[in-house]
């Protein structure tokens, strides 16, 4: 798994998605800091705050 590694002085701390609040470990809430945070997001998803763009000219709906 390849990719860019900072230099360990310049390395930025993790923030939570939701609320920004730095990330002290990698728990199971991670990349939130809690699970509120964690609900807050899914939420997010569920009332379509966030979408994934695509192409739908090219796909044929119900076509094989």
């Amino acid at each position: 798994m390849g990719g860019f590694v900072l230099p360990l002085g310049r390395m930025k701390a993790a923030r939570c998605a939701i609320c920004k609040n730095p990330l002290a470990e990698r728990t199971k809430n991670f990349p939130f800091c809690s699970e509120r945070c964690k609900l807050v997001d899914a939420g997010n998803w569920f009332e379509g705050s966030y979408r994934v763009e695509t192409n739908h000219d090219d796909f044929s709906w119900g076509e094989s």
